[in-house]
């Protein structure tokens, strides 16, 4: 199945977009505790836990952050974290422990009382945390008394219990223990050195059988793997020319204008504004709301830019753009088509995590007649890719919603993937980003038709993998015709529970 595109910030906060570790150290306890697994089940016998904490971003994307714990001695023993993760993406990730050592979903209490109490019991014998738990560990709440106490037994038989393996990596800890504890505390040695043990059965204390270590090896390579697949796809370079836009507003129903621009509306327009609105003849309603856009980018595009913005508190682009959606008038098609023109930045700042929730149903709406002037967007060098790939999405809209129309959209997207086959490699009107984003949208569609154009593309061997997945799963997908999972993504949604909706994610500034 396809992946769902998302940003790293959060509606609200008016700041160029985060870094990862950034967003970690910000953000990340700001969202909602998702799913929590535990690998694997007999964790408490091993003495070896693998933890994965999720947080759920706006647009349904996760923040996931695993752990390697140690319960026996070491506490964090390693960490690792992905600040936006597709659910696709992160059901691949827990398959590696479906079928290597096992996997139980349990409570985020759960899992918080064993990290921090292994590292607690850690911290007794003088051994601190990997470093890698500094971004990861941002991820759980703090470590106070609003969150229940669950009694863990840490340690065995109450003392500390250090493997060594046969490579002798965990030495440093034995000396650490050694100062900290003096004689209290049990290790097991490998053959041939000193030891204190009364088992006859060494593998009765190993942590983790072989395939189990395995496992957690290549689901932390996986990780590493889709950062190194990244980076060697960087973005097409920013060029655009930015038009002169109107410094004054001119609009025919000046409520409009008053009611998009307010603070008070700055998280939801009342319902009977909105009554109000689209009650309006729907040209007369777009134009108004689409002169209002142009004079918020011209407003704010420079100061974003280069980061010198002070205040901008009101949310008049996203309102537009959830009623152009609703209004569905070409009048608002320039507009729509000059937000996707801007930066990334500018796109986080007026819309964070909301970008392709209001983006490309927009642009449906406004431009689902207009194909040609979609196709001279798609065609024009030095944009940004992310909110490019929201054009792609308009164009599945069509098909999901008007089926007839289907042979004339595949033929778009076929004209696309020529293109690229020659525009990639010098990444003119796309990058592999955007690549990745398209094959989404073809595996949304079940585009069996563009099989060899996908292949063509691929070749290439400029597509972002981590986006929707090498050319084999991405046909694999196609013909098991397993697009319309994502059939609700291509819908334009009931206005009043879109609102009701984004209330829970949007926060006035200060």
């Amino acid at each position: 199945m396809a992946k769902k595109k998302s940003k790293n910030n959060s509606k609200g906060q008016k700041q160029p977009a985060l870094s990862p570790y950034r967003f970690m150290r910000e953000k990340a306890r700001t969202l909602p505790v998702g799913k929590c697994y535990i690998a694997p089940p007999d964790w408490q016998e091993s003495g070896m836990a693998h933890v994965i904490v999720t947080r759920v971003r706006p647009s349904g994307n996760l923040v996931m952050a695993s752990f390697l714990v140690d319960t026996f001695c070491l506490g964090v023993k390693d960490a690792g974290y992905h600040e936006n993760m597709t659910p696709y993406d992160f059901e691949q990730y827990l398959d590696n422990y479906k079928n290597g050592m096992g996997l139980e979903e349990f409570s985020y209490n759960e899992a918080h009382n064993i990290i921090y109490g292994a590292m607690a019991f850690a911290e007794e014998g003088g051994i601190k945390p990997s470093k890698e738990f500094d971004p990861a560990g941002y991820i759980l709440e703090e470590d106070t008394d609003d969150i229940p106490l669950i009694e863990y037994d840490f340690g065995k038989n109450g003392k500390h219990f250090l493997v060594v393996n046969p490579d002798r990596k965990e030495m440093p800890y034995y000396h650490t223990l050694k100062k900290n504890l003096g004689d209290d505390f049990e290790y097991v040695m490998p053959f041939g050195e000193e030891y204190e043990d009364d088992s006859d059965d060494d593998d009765e204390y190993s942590p983790l059988s072989k395939i189990d270590s395995e496992t957690i090896k290549k689901a932390f390579e996986g990780m590493s793997k889709w950062q190194e697949e990244s980076d060697r796809h960087p973005d097409e370079k920013y060029t655009y020319q930015y038009p002169d836009y109107p410094q004054t507003l001119s609009v025919k129903n000046q409520f409009i204008a008053d009611e998009l621009l307010s603070p008070d509306n700055y998280s939801c327009l009342p319902r009977e504004v909105i009554d109000c609105i689209l009650a309006l003849p729907k040209d007369e309603a777009a134009q108004d709301i689409s002169n209002v856009m142009l004079y918020s980018i011209g407003k704010t595009y420079k100061g974003i830019n280069d980061d010198t913005i002070e205040s901008w508190n009101n949310s008049a682009i996203m309102h537009s753009l959830i009623l152009l959606a609703q209004l569905q008038s070409d009048k608002g098609l320039d507009a729509v088509l000059e937000i996707m023109r801007q930066t990334d930045e500018f796109a986080d700042y007026h819309l964070g995590d909301l970008t392709p929730e209001l983006l490309h149903p927009a642009l449906y709406a406004c431009g689902k007649d207009n194909i040609t002037t979609i196709e001279a967007y798609l065609s024009q060098p030095g944009l940004d890719s992310y909110l490019r790939s929201q054009a792609p999405d308009a164009l599945a809209m069509i098909i999901f919603n008007q089926p007839e129309r289907r042979g004339e959209i595949i033929e778009v997207f076929r004209r696309l993937l020529n293109n690229m086959v020659s525009n990639l490699p010098v990444q003119r009107a796309c990058d592999g980003t955007f690549a990745g984003f398209v094959m989404s949208n073809l595996m949304d569609i079940d585009a069996k038709e563009l099989i060899p154009e996908i292949k063509a593309t691929f070749a290439t061997d400029c597509v972002n993998k981590t986006i929707a997945g090498d050319c084999k799963n991405v046909i694999k997908d196609i013909e098991l015709g397993r697009g319309a999972i994502h059939n609700d993504k291509y819908q334009i949604p009931d206005i009043y529970e879109q609102y009701e909706s984004l209330k829970k994610f949007i926060t006035k500034p200060e």
